[in-house]
């Protein structure tokens, strides 16, 4: 009863003029009294709420003339700043200056403090003789103590005569230490450390150095006490919302020959580099686009970056793309240089240096005519230093008639199709040939839809007619596979059926398959005799958790099956998934070799530990290609990342290992540059 009425009391109080800086100010206590100084004095169960803060103390005192607020006994301060508890302390109005004394609390949403003291001065924070840590305080893994810290809003922390405990246990001492409080700052990275079947010690070390709010560098020292040293340095530029530029410089200098040399017909090389990056520039009606990518040698890859997934590397490539696009046309000129990694010299690598298109967008000629007309022209100067090099232009007009009657939807296609050559050298001939063909296809597609209560179903025939006017084709040279475009004379079938569930579960499933009147068909470039082309199965479902797919081709004229693609992840718990994938293609004709191979995954997610495992196994063969292990502890403030990987080299029997360990205690990770304000 008595609390009620004293909040009667002060908003009569308030509209007497009690505010902040005419902010009303709302007062609750046991007591509440003027003293003949004017300070406003309210105790037992105080609370004071104003804008977003809310103060709470056994006795508050409010010096209008200062402009502060006293808090005495089991104080709490809650703001947008600080929601804090101590024994006693005072804060202006305005909320940017006070002192607090036996603090214990959360300051700026982030950092964790137990302090003898903690004083605010604007954007700054010092606090004394206390605990400092970003884990929250029933997380309190790892924390400073500290004889006097500061933090500074949105810049950094730093923290004088420290003491780091990690588990409880002491780690690290330093008379100083600093570390960023934002996303962005000069300084070490949090290393990682490993070793291999190469190194028994390895210790990559990043750098990260703030250029201008929209640029940055990174330089990475890397150290391995068998193979050598090396520096990454990457420097990155945000040059406006949408473009960027990224470039890259790695050198490695190796102390002498070791065992990855061992059965290469490559000498061994002591400095060894790349020089890699990209970049994505738009303008109103014209995009650049480029990327960039060259090794010292063909073994880089697998030898640097022996722990990561580029060790699989088989090319770089490096291209310059810009594409002006019109409201009618688009035009796209490109220079692709290719590095292949699988051979000891580049010299028969085919490059596209440059290759010229030319689009004009799909039109409609007359309104009321679902009638369509676009063309293209491509046109390619292909380059390599051993075999045929030449020009070529390849141009296509492409004629559609659309029409949807009754639920039966065609699409008629007809393409006159002509290609030029010129062959600057090695030709195969004293002429440079042309090549002009005719294509038509006809689709002719019904959906019958069905909806229940749960589900919609769609049940889809299709028949396409396909025809591809025979020409000759041998004075051609062969560049890529548009140089040989197969005679087509087909009727291909197909059903889908499409199942859409209402809680976004689905499943897909098309039968296919077709019949030539040519009396041959084609199994990618191998051309069969026969006149039923092979059955097709396709499924793919995703059902409460359980996904999966397969596809399947049977080809009549071999009665078997000669390619399957099969995976299915199964959740066994809500913490654990199992997936497996299965490859499988028969290898019918020469130069190809049956693959058979299964892969077993596990993944384990429980709170804040993720642990992921695979076997990739050999079928044909019978042995195990590639292990992976991969464990990561990610508390609310700390994360602790260790890697495993195998690799087993059935050509040279020789096995691969690696683990590697990665620990941020901090979380300052790196960021990318901040998008820059002006040009």
């Amino acid at each position: 009863m008595g609390k009620i009425i004293i909040t009667v009391f002060l908003c009569l109080f308030i509209l007497a003029g009690l505010s902040f800086g005419k902010i009303p100010v709302s007062i609750e206590a046991e007591n509440i009294q003027k003293s003949p100084s004017g300070e406003v004095i309210a105790e037992g169960n105080v609370v004071v709420k104003y804008k977003n803060s809310i103060l709470k103390a056994d006795k508050i005192v409010y010096d209008q003339k200062n402009k502060k607020i006293f808090l005495y006994g089991n104080i709490s301060l809650k703001t947008d700043r600080m929601d804090i508890r101590g024994k006693e302390g005072w804060i202006n109005e305005k909320g940017d200056r006070g002192e607090f004394y036996q603090v214990e609390g959360v300051i700026e949403k982030r950092y964790y403090i137990k302090a003898r003291k903690v004083r605010l001065d604007g954007n700054m924070y010092y606090f004394y003789d206390g605990n400092f840590s970003t884990c929250s305080f029933d997380q309190y893994d790892w924390f400073v103590k500290t004889k006097k810290g500061i933090l500074i809003k949105n810049d950094r922390v730093e923290l004088y005569n420290v003491s780091l405990k990690f588990c409880g246990l002491p780690v690290f001492y330093s008379p100083y230490f600093s570390y960023p409080a934002t996303g962005r700052k000069t300084g070490l990275l949090f290393p990682e450390i490993g070793s291999d079947s190469y190194n028994d010690f390895k210790y990559v070390q990043p750098f990260f150095l703030i250029l201008t709010r929209h640029s940055d560098m990174t330089f990475t020292f890397d150290y391995r006490n068998q193979q050598g040293k090396g520096l990454d340095v990457e420097y990155r530029n945000r040059l406006s919302s949408d473009s960027y530029f990224t470039g890259n410089v790695v050198v490695f200098n190796e102390d002498s020959p070791g065992k990855w040399w061992e059965g290469r017909k490559m000498s061994p090389l002591k400095n060894r580099w790349r020089i890699y990056g990209k970049s994505d520039l738009h303008y109103d009606e014209f995009d650049v686009y480029l990327i960039y990518d060259i090794p010292s040698d063909p073994y880089f890859f697998e030898d640097i970056y022996n722990a990561t997934r580029l060790r699989y590397k088989s090319y770089t490539k490096t291209q310059l793309l810009a594409l002006m696009d019109k409201k009618y046309f688009t035009l796209e000129i490109n220079f692709d240089f290719l590095y292949d990694l699988t051979r000891m010299e580049n010299k028969e690598t085919l490059q596209r240096l440059p290759e010229i298109r030319y689009y004009i967008k799909k039109i409609k000629p007359f309104e009321q005519l679902p009638f369509y007309i676009d063309f293209l022209s491509v046109n390619t100067n292909f380059y390599r230093e051993k075999g045929t090099s030449g020009f070529r232009s390849d141009n296509t007009l492409n004629l559609e008639y659309y029409s949807n009657t009754g639920g039966i939807s065609n699409l008629f296609r007809f393409s006159p199709r002509s290609t030029w050559y010129f062959i600057t050298a090695d030709a195969p001939s004293d002429k440079n040939p042309t090549r002009n063909l005719l294509s038509a296809e006809d689709r002719i597609r019904y959906t019958f839809f069905k909806s229940y209560s749960d589900f919609t179903h769609s049940v889809i025939p299709q028949i396409k007619l396909t025809y591809v006017s025979k020409v000759n084709q041998e004075d051609l040279p062969f560049f890529d596979r548009e140089d040989r475009i197969n005679a087509t004379k087909d009727v291909d079938v197909s059903l889908f059926n499409i199942l859409n569930f209402r809680d976004s579960n689905f499943l897909s499933w098309e039968v296919s398959t077709g019949y030539t009147m040519n009396g041959f068909y084609y199994l990618g470039n191998n051309e069969l005799k026969g006149y039923y082309k092979p059955f097709k199965n396709r499924f793919y479902f995703s059902i409460d958790g359980f996904s999966g797919e397969n596809t399947l081709y049977y080809d009549f004229y071999f009665n078997q099956i000669v390619r399957s693609i099969t995976s299915f992840s199964l959740p066994l718990a809500g913490w654990l998934r199992y997936t497996v994938y299965h490859s499988y293609d028969r290898g019918l004709f020469a130069g190809t070799s049956t693959i058979n191979q299964i892969n077993n995954s596990l993944t384990i997610s429980y709170k804040e530990i993720s642990l992921s495992a695979s076997v990739l196994s050999n079928i044909k063969y019978g042995y195990v290609q590639r292990k992976t292990a991969n464990f990561t502890l990610n508390r609310k403030c700390w994360r602790l990342r260790v890697t495993y990987k195998e690799d087993y080299n059935r050509v040279t029997g020789q096995t691969f290992r690696s683990i590697y360990f990665y620990i941020n205690i901090l979380r300052a990770d790196i960021k990318l540059p901040f998008v820059s304000r002006t040009l």
